[in-house]
């Protein structure tokens, strides 16, 4: 399980080789965390594209915490901000397939980008994931910059497991599996390499546990 995202990367730069891939690596009090992701156009319209992206945790302390998840989700876009997606994710135990929608924006500018994946998860017992990308790197100086990064996901089950069981949440789901928040804040060099602190928060199910980790992270854009 170790190598799984060092193979998911491999396997990103070998089938996307013209497509820029942000590697960062977070290291943080209670773990280390390696993130990826792809993002690219298979057209020359833009119609169709592709998102993938994979993150795998280290826990210093416990390697039965240590977690990967790997997301692939191919789209067809109606227009720059709308479009449906299907695909799948892997936790490392299970793959379970999704389908859903593909929400972006992105500024005249080019340094602000918010790209969300509203799915319905179709394996059982069936959930809403949600997964969410927000970048904002504006530049003051020639090679220098600002970068902010939010990434966001929560995971709600829609599908009761048994007859009595009660729609907790807005009367709509059944319970709340998972929610994380990936915060990253530093500098931009020359639109290469950013760096600085990071924090990373989870909660998971009805209010049972919660998790922190925070350090500093390097992420670099391969080519």
């Amino acid at each position: 399980m170790k190598n799984y995202i060092f193979v998911t990367i491999l396997v990103m730069v070998a089938r996307y080789s013209f497509a820029q891939i942000p590697f960062e690596v977070m290291v943080g009090n209670k773990q280390t965390l390696y993130f990826a992701y792809i993002q690219k156009d298979l057209d020359n319209i833009g119609r169709w594209n592709i998102f993938s992206q994979g993150l795998y945790a280290v826990n210093y302390r416990d390697s039965s915490l240590n977690s990967i998840s790997i997301d692939n989700q191919l789209t067809y876009q109606f227009n720059n901000w709308l479009g449906i997606s299907a695909g799948g994710s892997f936790d490392g135990v299970q793959f379970i397939p999704t389908l859903g929608l593909s929400l972006g924006y992105f500024n005249k500018k080019g340094d602000f980008s918010i790209t969300a994946f509203p799915t319905i998860q179709l394996a059982k017992p069936r959930a809403l994931d949600v997964f969410g990308l927000i970048n904002y790197s504006p530049q003051f100086k020639k090679k220098w910059g600002l970068f902010c990064q939010l990434i966001i996901g929560t995971n709600l089950g829609v599908q009761k497991e048994d007859p009595n069981q009660k729609r907790e949440i807005l009367n709509i789901f059944t319970l709340h599996n998972i929610s994380n928040q990936l915060i990253r804040v530093g500098l931009n060099y020359k639109q290469k390499f950013q760096f600085g602190i990071g924090a990373d928060f989870a909660q998971f199910g009805m209010n049972e546990a919660t998790f922190e980790n925070f350090g500093l992270f390097l992420r670099y854009q391969l080519e």
